[in-house]
């Protein structure tokens, strides 16, 4: 009986959750993560990390400007561009496995791309302290942009194709 009152709990703080940052078109999953049947814009949330764990999120997902210091809780797929822009992320730790899209990650204080899919669309990380390329991605389709990082010699390990 006091597992349901707490699950009960759980389950309300989630919806009010929803409510308070404006997240439509969710289901609950039994591990508490949401999946959300749209995007989700929660920029300039001001918080170090996400206020619920997300499990897939159908369009894109934005959390540019909000004082993120990490990626806990970050949806395992998404269906369109991440962006996570102008945080105080230093790991892309978190990010989905696999993407189809474009991750706009520049202005934080990364100094690897370790956590980075193996294959996206384009990447932008622009504006970071990177300094290798060790554990970024090794299929990148469109854009690559690493402009303003203190990269010196490309890492020969790094697999970018």
């Amino acid at each position: 009986m006091i597992k349901l009152f707490e699950q009960f709990n759980n389950e309300q703080e989630i919806i009010n959750i929803c409510k308070k940052y404006n997240i439509k078109k969710y289901t609950i999953n039994l591990d508490g993560s949401i999946d959300v049947d749209g995007d989700v814009n929660l920029c300039n949330l001001n918080k170090e990390k996400l206020p619920i764990k997300f499990n897939k999120v159908k369009s894109y997902f934005d959390v540019s400007n909000s004082g993120l210091k990490t990626l806990e809780g970050f949806p395992k797929e998404v269906g369109d561009d991440i962006l996570i822009y102008n945080n105080q992320l230093t790991s892309l730790v978190g990010l989905p496995e696999k993407t189809n899209h474009i991750i706009h990650c520049g202005y934080n204080q990364l100094t690897s791309l370790e956590g980075c899919p193996l294959e996206v669309e384009g990447l932008y990380c622009n504006n970071n302290m990177i300094t290798s390329l060790k554990g970024g991605p090794m299929v990148i389709n469109g854009d690559f942009d690493l402009r303003n990082n203190p990269i010196s010699v490309c890492d020969k390990d790094s697999g970018v194709t």
